[in-house]
């Protein structure tokens, strides 16, 4: 094996992680169901049998959990809003058949949009749905990048 693909093999490597693609949907689904179901908290959480540094281990991990469930629904707040004026921007170029277009990113948008519009019509309808929705879509955002693509 030579050197770039050494190289190459660690990139693939460092882009996928599919500890987290496990890990952080779970702790979405995690924190709606303490959201809505606070006594659902394991009784032995709340003894005090978790005490001491475990105690900060574990708020530590929650923590930091909830920092990367944060930035993901930062990323996919901007990809939804943004999505409306990507297609208005470059629908004349979508449309026109002699003009090159790169049919993953238009099918991205598109998905992107249709969330969009899912999530307002389910916000008018039914806020905490939305909430919830829109929660477990951030947990789960390295599947739907995957499934848009």
């Amino acid at each position: 094996m030579n050197a770039h693909q050494g190289v190459a093999n660690l990139m693939d490597y460092r882009q996928s992680r599919p500890w987290m693609e496990l890990i952080l949907p779970l702790y979405s689904l995690a924190m709606v169901i303490l959201y809505y179901r606070p006594q659902a908290l394991p009784p032995a959480i709340e003894e005090k049998l978790v005490d001491g540094m475990f105690r900060w281990v574990i708020w530590g991990i929650v923590g930091a959990l909830g920092g990367v469930l944060a930035l993901s629904a930062l990323f996919l707040a901007f990809y939804l809003l943004y999505s409306p004026v990507y297609l208005v921007e470059n629908a004349r170029r979508i449309l026109d058949p002699h003009v090159w277009v790169d049919h993953r990113e238009v099918r991205f948008y598109l998905g992107c949009f249709v969330l969009l519009v899912s999530l307002v019509a389910l916000a008018l309808m039914n806020p905490d749905a939305a909430l919830v929705s829109f929660v477990l879509l951030a947990g789960s955002a390295q599947f739907l990048w995957r499934f848009l693509v």
